[in-house]
C-alpha cells in the first residue's frame, strides 16, 4: 500500500510538472520512444519506471534553429505483456497479453508553430497545434520488434494524417548497459504535407516564399539510438540521439530550404524503478 502511494505521487507530480509542456515540446516525427531494459516485467510482476529529461530539438519540422525543451518519462509494463510508454509528446498503450504481438491506441501532440526563429518561416501564418491519434500494431521476435502506426489529426491543426512504418532491435552490452536501434519512415498525406510545407498565395505574398504545392507521400527517413545505464537498482539513466532527412515535397519546401532538411535530436532521461 506504502509503495503504490509513493508511485501516485510521483508519477501525480511529474504530470503536474509537465502540464505546461505541450507550449514548448517540438513534436518532429523523430522518435525518442524507447522500452527502458529494467521495465520489463518479469514472470508475476508489474513494473512502473518514471522519469524526466531534457532535449535539443529543432524549432519546427525543417528548422535549422534548434531549442531546449523539458522531457517527461513513464513506463508501466505489466506481468500479461501489455504495457503503457509516454516519452516526450507521444503515448502508447499496448493492449494485447502477448509476447509477441502488441497493439493499441497511440497518441501524439505536435504544438503549433508561431513565433519561430526564421523571420521567413514566421510571416508565414500560423499553424495550430495538432493532437494526433490512430492506433498501432507489432510484431516481435527475438530482439527485433517491427510495428506500423497509423495517426489522424482531431484537433484541427493540421486535419491531416501520418502512417509511420518502424523497425526496433533491442541490444543488451552487459548488465548495467544496453541500446536500442530505432529505423522509421513516415507517409503523410497531402492535409497534412501542405499545413506543415506548402507555400499559398496568400503566404507567398506575406513572407516573399515561393509558392509550393506539397501533394501526399513520403515525407522523412530516420533513426534514433537511445542507450541506457543502469548502475543502481532503482536508477537509470539514458542517452538518446536521433537524425531524420526529410524527403520529397517536404525537402523542397521553400520552408525546408530556409532551414534544413537534415534535423537531429537529443535527449537525457533520469529515470526511477519502482
Amino acid at each position: 500500500m506504502r509503495n503504490s502511494f509513493s508511485i501516485l505521487i510521483i508519477l501525480l507530480g511529474i504530470l503536474t510538472m509537465t502540464l505546461g509542456l505541450p507550449n514548448y515540446i517540438s513534436a518532429q516525427g523523430i522518435d525518442l520512444e524507447s522500452e527502458h531494459p529494467q521495465a520489463a516485467a518479469a514472470e508475476g510482476q508489474t513494473v512502473t519506471s518514471a522519469g524526466l529529461g531534457i532535449g535539443i530539438v529543432p524549432d519546427y519540422e525543417g528548422s535549422s534553429d534548434y531549442t531546449v525543451v523539458p522531457l517527461p518519462y513513464l513506463s508501466m509494463r505489466f506481468a500479461n505483456n501489455m504495457s503503457v510508454l509516454w516519452v516526450a509528446n507521444k503515448a502508447s498503450a499496448n493492449l494485447v497479453p502477448s509476447r509477441n504481438w502488441m497493439a493499441g491506441p497511440i497518441v501524439e501532440y505536435i504544438r503549433s508553430r508561431a513565433d519561430v526563429h526564421n523571420d521567413k518561416v514566421d510571416d508565414l501564418k500560423n499553424v495550430d497545434a495538432a493532437l494526433m491519434m490512430g492506433g498501432f500494431v507489432g510484431y516481435r521476435i527475438d530482439r527485433f520488434t517491427v510495428s506500423l502506426e497509423a495517426m489522424a489529426d482531431i484537433a484541427s491543426g493540421n486535419d491531416g494524417a501520418i502512417v509511420r512504418l518502424k523497425g526496433l532491435y533491442h541490444l543488451p552490452i552487459n548488465e548495467e548497459w544496453s541500446a536500442l536501434f530505432i529505423a522509421y519512415t513516415t507517409w503523410a498525406d497531402s492535409d497534412y504535407m501542405d499545413t506543415y510545407f506548402g507555400i499559398d498565395g496568400a503566404d507567398h505574398r506575406r513572407s516573399g516564399l515561393s509558392k509550393h504545392d506539397a501533394d501526399a507521400g513520403f515525407k522523412d527517413v530516420g533513426f534514433v539510438v537511445p542507450v541506457t545505464y543502469s548502475p543502481f537498482e532503482h536508477w537509470s539513466f539514458m542517452g538518446a540521439l536521433g537524425y531524420k532527412r526529410l524527403v520529397g515535397d517536404a525537402e523542397d519546401s521553400p520552408v525546408v530550404k530556409k532551414g534544413s532538411a537534415n534535423q537531429f535530436v537529443a535527449g537525457a532521461f533520469v529515470i526511477y524503478k519502482f
